[in-house]
């Protein structure tokens, strides 16, 4: 399936990764320095990577708490329509179990470091 180059309903905006390099459509959190870590599983995160981000440099990511469609780098397999939770290294997921219910998969991935997307559910 084709992956989208254009995410409906967000507002894309720069961040700077850490030391680390993040791959494309994965969660991460910005830290007291003002860069941008991966996420564990327990936590939502703040932003979703819409390109690979090269360590120490700025890319573009999404804000998690606006809604919208983003891609999303699958821990597992999952189907459209299931709900996404967060899973460690900030990949999304669709086991529940001490995770974060982050949004519903719009396009399924097939397993374990393959990307799909997920629609994400607005913070109240």
């Amino acid at each position: 399936m084709a992956l989208q180059t254009t995410y409906v309903g967000i507002e894309p905006r720069t961040a700077t990764a850490t030391n680390v390099a993040q791959a494309r459509g994965v969660r991460v959190t910005r830290n007291s320095s003002g860069v941008t870590a991966v996420t564990s599983a327990t936590t939502r995160g703040d932003y979703v990577t819409l390109q690979a981000i090269a360590a120490d440099a700025a890319g573009t990511v999404s804000s998690m708490s606006g809604g919208g469609k983003v891609p999303a780098l699958a821990s597992e397999a999952a189907t459209v329509g299931a709900l996404a939770y967060a899973a460690a290294s900030g990949k999304f997921s669709v086991t529940s179990t001490n995770a974060a219910l982050v949004g519903r998969w719009t396009l399924a991935a097939s397993g374990d470091g393959v990307l799909g997307e997920v629609e994400l559910l607005a913070v109240a």
